[in-house]
């Protein structure tokens, strides 16, 4: 298997034969990650995590997604489809409404709280990676 965990894949998880749908799914965590502040899949336990990855269980909460657009979430949203036969390509990707969209949209956003969150999330994150060189 392969894979940082909560970035995996649900067909990795599964063990079946995968492709570059498998980077998709990943680039879906890493956008979300990016614009809400903190990832999608969020779980102590690496049984439960792995269990709501592979039933694609993430919500937008309106705290941190309130000021990102609809046609950002819905780029997510395909991004981080189970089914890697229905997941977005990455030229569909290219073409979507957000990543095409107009810079002006973007202006005025406040996603200072979203911002706050990451940097916790990326603390938790360093601080996880220094416990265990030091247990190790």
């Amino acid at each position: 298997q392969c894979g940082t965990p909560g970035y995996v894949a649900p067909e990795i998880l599964e063990g079946v034969k995968y492709g570059t749908k498998a980077d998709m799914w990943s680039l879906g965590i890493i956008t979300y990650i990016l614009l809400g502040g903190y990832p999608p899949f969020i779980e102590q336990n690496q049984r439960e995590l792995f269990r709501k990855i592979r039933r694609g269980q993430f919500e937008f909460h309106v705290e941190y997604w309130g000021q990102v657009s609809q046609d950002a979430k819905d780029l997510i949203s395909a991004l981080l489809t189970v089914d890697p036969e229905r997941r977005i390509s990455a030229r569909e990707a290219l073409s979507n409404r957000w990543i095409c969209g107009d810079d002006k949209d973007l202006m005025g956003k406040d996603l200072g709280k979203n911002l706050e969150e990451f940097k916790r999330f990326n603390a938790r994150r360093k601080f996880k990676a220094a416990v265990k060189v030091v247990i190790a």
